[in-house]
């Protein structure tokens, strides 16, 4: 179910957009979100840090990047089958003789991911639709799990995605998946297919359902009695582009700090930990946020 490099294609044409734009020592935050056992073992996640390191070294004049990709799956024990990096003598089919010798280090059971390679991954337990989201990042890779899921809650992700990238981020999906009807949300790069730009959508009358509120749409769920929703004015629209540029981010969370709701982009305040996922609004302030 999963390799290095899946669908060369789509690699080929997500390479062509992966040189940095950002500014001078700044952070470049791609996340690759999998499903379970069958779609993450690393692969996909290393795939991605081995494309931005090739790109980082075309960049002339050179310029100081720091590269973060995180990387989320439900499977405790894929995660940590991950994070050493190991596999097969066969991966060498699915790459470079290049790329095998650079980035990898042979042994008599096959190839394990060079420890600069590693070190650019952090692999954490993540449930996208229960967790909180993580933010201000600049590329989303979800290949090939929202065939998963059912298409309601598919509609609930897209918009959840959004709200996760930075302004003019890239969402990666699979060769069977697509935007759907969210094309004020993303559009389409230079006619790549499954490479979609953030767009700026401030008009939206809908707000981000997080996590929280998608119970009712999960599997095997209680029905909830839905109440009907009023059509949206002119006034309700025009409320929300207020509240989304001048209200201050918000997050609600439990006496013990945990967190159950976040309203606004709270990427300058927050922050997901090194490790284990824990979302904590102790352990996710930034440094110079906890004291205050």
């Amino acid at each position: 179910m999963t390799s290095f490099f899946r669908d060369p294609e789509a690699w080929e044409q997500f390479e062509g957009r992966s040189h940095p734009g950002a500014p001078d020592g700044s952070l470049v935050r791609p996340i690759a979100a999998g499903l379970d056992a069958r779609l993450l073992d690393g692969e996909e996640a290393y795939s991605l840090a081995i494309v931005f390191k090739e790109a980082l070294e075309q960049v002339k004049p050179a310029r100081n990047f720091s590269l973060q990709v995180f990387a989320t799956d439900l499977d405790g024990d894929a995660i940590d089958k991950a994070r050493q990096g190991v596999y097969p003598a066969n991966i060498a089919a699915d790459m470079s003789p290049e790329r095998l010798r650079r980035f990898f280090v042979q042994d008599e059971h096959g190839y394990q991911v060079h420890k600069e390679i590693r070190e650019m991954v952090i692999f954490a337990p993540h449930n996208l639709v229960m967790d909180p989201p993580f933010t201000r990042l600049d590329i989303l890779t979800c290949r090939n799990l929202l065939i998963y899921l059912d298409p309601e809650l598919q509609k609930k992700l897209l918009p959840l995605f959004h709200y996760s990238l930075n302004p003019g981020g890239i969402l990666f999906l699979g060769s069977a998946e697509s935007i759907g009807a969210f094309t004020d949300l993303f559009a389409p790069v230079d006619g790549k297919m499954r490479l979609y730009r953030r767009l700026d959508s401030p008009l939206r009358p809908e707000p981000v359902d997080f996590p929280s509120s998608f119970s009712h749409v999960l599997p095997g769920a209680p029905e909830k009695p839905m109440a009907l929703k009023p059509a949206a004015s002119l006034q309700s629209q025009a409320d929300q582009l207020l509240l989304q540029r001048y209200s201050p981010a918000a997050v609600l969370v439990t006496a013990k700090g945990d967190i159950v709701y976040i309203s606004g982009r709270t990427g300058n305040y927050l922050e997901p930990a090194a490790g284990k996922a824990n979302w904590n609004i102790f352990v996710m302030a930034r440094e110079g946020c906890a004291s205050s």
